[in-house]
């Protein structure tokens, strides 16, 4: 059994005013109706909507099985490749900026009118 304070949106404060009411596990929470949730302090129609959502989606994510993340080889070459394309990149985004400067008052369109 998940514990209240483990649901998303649910801290110190209000773990202490839905135990004090009877919810001190999220599966309580998550089988329970909106109106059984508002008699809390501090908690709406749409909190106690969405702290229900969060204890349902708590309980069906520790029920499903964890695969374990397996990077594959191919993808971790591809990093390498990524990241020195964007270096090389970069350093001709360097080189453009410094070419790009030019100094303010060099037209000669501005001088020749009077």
């Amino acid at each position: 059994m998940a514990s209240i304070s483990e649901v998303k949106g649910i801290g110190p404060a209000t773990a202490k005013a839905l135990a004090a009411k009877g919810f001190k596990t999220a599966e309580k929470l998550a089988k329970a109706g909106t109106a059984d949730v508002i008699v809390v302090s501090g908690i709406g129609d749409a909190r106690a909507n969405a702290l229900i959502a969060a204890a349902q989606a708590l309980i069906a994510a520790a029920g499903a099985p964890k695969a374990p993340a397996k990077a594959s080889p191919a993808k971790e070459k591809s990093k390498g490749k990524k990241d020195k394309k964007a270096k090389k990149s970069k350093k001709k985004g360097d080189k453009k900026k410094s070419k790009s400067k030019k100094k303010k008052g060099s037209s000669n369109k501005s001088k020749k009118k009077k």
